[in-house]
């Protein structure tokens, strides 16, 4: 007899997770890496490897970033580096599924992902997922959270911010703003910050998101901020208190103006509850003080009262699969 398995998957643009009717939970980096040559091959003993797995041997691997834009991106290796991600979460996540078992997936995307992306989607997983849903990310993290009546969700990912503002139906094209500034955008514009007032520090990607998950702020006050970092291979500690701050804020701003703007434009008899329940999920909403400096942007329209989400790495996966488990039959197509 068979079984079918209700999965939710938020396909991020630099982490994926999954939650699972049967309990797990799991994520990974959205990453895949190929071998560089065939010494690297005869090393890595296969044809690709994901997640930390493969960033633990980037050096020896040609790495694919799929979703680098929040979105997948427009080529061959791009779609097939997504299915592979996809597949091999499902099956960790499944680890007693049987060949005639069913997967119901609801899978996560930007809220103004194209139609293009959504096919794409559809046709990766064709071979290994039976019925699919394609969701809002901040709806889904609206559905986790059963907030369903005047609020703003603002999910800031790696490659888009999503902002979607809820009003007790299903959201509408103008409740919607996608931003193109979200934490690979600040991670660049911190190591700019960083390589401008130490221009001989040695930096990768991973040393820059390392500085941003720990010491990242928003706040008018911080302790001094100093990370060791290295010059020709000699460590140090170096300050970037102000640097970081000013980096940061660069991130903030654009975000506060879209709420702004989807506060200014929503229904004015029910704008102050709007601005009085936003929302912050994603991994930017572990930056210090985001939540305080988006109530400060909110003064000027009679204040406002912003929270952040307390699984800021499962949410979005939960609020798929319970999108998943509730939905009914004919109104899956509805969404795809």
């Amino acid at each position: 007899m068979s079984t079918t398995f209700y999965i939710g998957i938020d396909l991020g643009t630099s982490r994926t997770s999954i939650a699972t009717s049967t309990g797990k939970r799991l994520s990974t980096m959205t990453c895949v890496g190929y071998p560089k040559d065939i010494i690297s091959r005869k090393r890595i003993g296969k044809d690709y490897v994901l997640g930390n797995e493969a960033l633990d041997n980037r050096l020896a691997l040609n790495m694919v970033w799929p979703l680098a834009h929040g979105v997948i991106c427009d080529n061959e290796k791009a779609l097939e580096s997504t299915g592979l991600i996809l597949k091999h979460i499902i099956a960790e996540s499944l680890p007693d599924k049987k060949p005639e078992d069913q997967i119901y997936a609801a899978i996560g995307v930007p809220a103004q992902a194209s139609l293009q992306n959504k096919k794409a989607l559809i046709q990766i997983t064709h071979d290994f997922i039976d019925k699919i849903l394609i969701v809002s990310e901040p709806f889904a993290v609206a559905y986790a959270i059963d907030k369903f009546d005047e609020c703003l969700i603002v999910d800031i990912g790696g490659g888009t911010t999503d902002l979607c503002r809820m009003h007790g139906a299903m959201p509408e094209v103008d409740d919607q703003i996608t931003l193109n500034i979200a934490g690979n955008y600040l991670d660049e514009e911190i190591r700019k910050a960083i390589l401008a007032q130490y221009p001989d520090v040695q930096l990768t990607p991973q040393i820059v998101r390392r500085i941003k998950e720990k010491f990242g702020y928003v706040t008018d006050v911080s302790e001094p901020v100093k990370a060791q970092l290295t010059s020709d291979g000699i460590p140090s500690l170096y300050d970037i208190t102000d640097t970081l701050r000013q980096a940061c804020f660069k991130l903030t701003e654009p975000i506060c103006k879209a709420i702004q703007k989807l506060v200014g434009t929503f229904d004015p008899d029910f704008q102050e509850r709007l601005r009085n329940n936003v929302i912050i999920a994603g991994g930017g909403s572990r930056l210090k003080g985001i939540d305080r400096a988006i109530e400060k942007s909110l003064q000027a329209y009679g204040g406002g009262n912003a929270e952040t989400v307390q699984d800021a790495e499962f949410c979005g996966s939960i609020g798929a699969l319970k999108m998943c488990m509730e939905m009914p039959d004919n109104y899956w197509e509805k969404i795809d």
